[in-house]
């Protein structure tokens, strides 16, 4: 296996070292993006709430949270220089906000590769749009907890802006995929898994995707449960099958004090055109 490190600037310093076998994709580098997914085309579905992120270093992907709110990595955030967010309308058309401020979890280290508390936050300069609409965020379970009692297998969404596999060209597409939880990745660090069919051309994450949503959707609810963080990679490979999230659930308490903070509610009103 390979460190695979997510920003350009940390690929730079590193030119992708090989490391040990089963080494985890590292939380302060470039992310990644929806290996193998379907290009998003329902107006209705992941469309709605997930964000392009163009960060001093990269690009990262987060989700809707509020009226003016984003959720996504903590490493997608430490960065110091300009940041803006790419939404779509129901055309898929791009509209670029304005970045009022950002937040990583006080936990967070940025030195640490395998840094847990790897969630963070973005304030927009205006409000999204008539055609974005907040994610719902957990009110229960869906925490490392969640997987204690063996509950794996279930269907989740991830979805990301990044790259395919070996090729950049693609960069900036909305992708999604279906995926299932496995158990914990990291025991201890709050690191839940995911993985998708047993092909050898199963689904997973590239650079660009880090931050993105790990989506529950119920009818026309999606819920924002997980945030992507990183995963295994093989040698020669840029993409992950077996990508590891944040779960958002350990995380509920930080997010709303920080958005009281900024006098933004979570969730909110944002009319959602039909």
């Amino acid at each position: 296996m390979v460190r695979l490190d997510i920003f350009k600037s940390v690929w730079a310093r590193s030119a992708l070292c090989g490391l040990a076998a089963a080494t985890l994709l590292a939380s302060s580098g470039d992310a990644f993006a929806v290996m193998r997914g379907e290009p998003a085309r329902d107006p209705n579905g992941t469309r709605r709430s997930t964000v392009l992120i163009e960060t001093p270093e990269g690009i990262c992907t987060g989700a809707i949270v509020g009226a003016d709110l984003v959720l996504t990595a903590a490493h997608c955030v430490s960065a110091s220089g300009r940041y803006r967010v790419r939404y779509l309308d129901r055309s898929f058309r791009r509209v670029a906000v304005a970045v009022k401020r950002t937040a990583a979890h006080p936990g967070f280290d940025p030195r640490h590769g395998f840094a847990s508390d790897d969630v963070g936050l973005i304030q927009v300069a205006r409000p999204f749009g008539a055609d974005a609409r907040p994610a719902a965020l957990p009110s229960g379970g869906w925490g490392v907890a969640w997987f204690g009692g063996g509950r794996t297998g279930e269907e989740l969404i991830i979805a990301g802006f990044g790259s395919t596999e070996r090729t950049r060209g693609r960069d900036g597409v909305l992708r999604e995929a279906l995926m299932r939880t496995s158990q914990p990745s990291v025991p201890g660090r709050g690191f839940a898994g995911l993985t998708g069919d047993d092909s050898a051309q199963r689904p997973g994450m590239c650079v660009g995707d880090s931050g993105g949503p790990v989506y529950r959707r119920t009818g026309a609810t999606f819920m924002v449960v997980g945030v992507l963080k990183g995963g295994t990679t093989d040698p020669g490979r840029e993409c992950t099958s077996t990508p590891i999230f944040v779960p958002v659930r350990d995380y509920i308490s930080w997010i709303r004090q920080t958005a009281e903070g900024w006098n933004t509610p979570v969730g909110g009103a944002v009319e959602m055109r039909q």
